[in-house]
């Protein structure tokens, strides 16, 4: 390692309890070396200095009334051996107050590296791998899912959109501004068989409607007409009604 020869005006000596300093028009009788390279050596020299092992020493320099005569590695002692540390007039390892970094006691401790279980960091690591995995061939199962839930989600507004169209439909049925003849149905069914279609409570059968009812009873039988009202579900009255229109009516079959 070489001397150094600044560049600016005035440069110090790094050792904190070192007066000598390198002035371009009055060169001292000293020479300066810039810090190692290699940063274990560097780390050295900075605990040497009395300085932070972060501070940036890459325009400082160590003037060479630190170094033994063996550090050097040649006679002409302007270059330093690649092991060299300064070790000689470090007056602050003689009393002088040592730089300290202030710990906050009751902040938390960090466990150093060497407390460190890496067995259980290794672990960690592998843990933390599956689980990415894991949530890889979620993503991917829940891709054909999503698919199948967007197409329910249609066919369930279909079927929303025709439930109310007949809801709209029925409720035209119930207006009051209703016409039977705006309708198919009112062409097919009576009025007492449209409340019933609606599922009303209370029918008001018409005369005309018993009378339909009656002759559909007598021109066939009891089992068809049962047939004709809960099995196809046509809107007609109940037998008991029938009979108590007719013989309210005083007729005969």
């Amino acid at each position: 390692m070489s001397q150094d020869t600044p560049e600016v005006g005035i440069t110090k000596c790094t050792v904190i309890s070192c007066r000598n300093f390198y002035h371009l028009e009055s060169p001292p009788d000293y020479q300066f070396f810039p810090f190692p390279t290699n940063r274990d050596i560097s780390k050295k020299w900075k605990e040497k200095c009395g300085i932070s092992a972060y501070h940036d020493v890459s325009k400082s320099s160590v003037c060479s009334d630190h170094f033994k005569p063996t550090d050097y590695a040649d006679a002409d002692q302007k270059t330093l051996t690649s092991s060299a540390i300064p070790t000689e007039n470090l007056g602050w390892m003689l009393g002088m107050p040592e730089v300290k970094v202030v710990i906050n006691p009751k902040a938390p401790k960090i466990k150093v590296a060497e407390d460190l279980d890496f067995n259980k960091v290794k672990e960690a690591v592998d843990v933390n791998e599956k689980l990415k995995d894991q949530l890889q061939d979620l993503v991917k199962e829940y891709e054909p899912i999503k698919e199948k839930m967007g197409l329910y989600k249609r066919k369930i507004d279909n079927v929303e959109k025709e439930i109310n169209r007949v809801k709209m439909m029925i409720a035209k049925v119930k207006s009051k501004n209703w016409k039977p003849g705006n309708n198919l149905l009112c062409r097919v069914f009576s009025q007492a068989q449209i409340n019933m279609l609606l599922g009303k409570k209370k029918v008001v059968w018409s005369y005309d409607d018993m009378a339909m009812a009656f002759t559909l009873r007598h021109v066939g039988n009891k089992e068809c007409y049962l047939y004709l009202k809960d099995t196809l579900n046509l809107p007609l009255p109940a037998l008991s009604a029938v009979q108590r229109w007719v013989a309210s009516n005083k007729l005969k079959p």
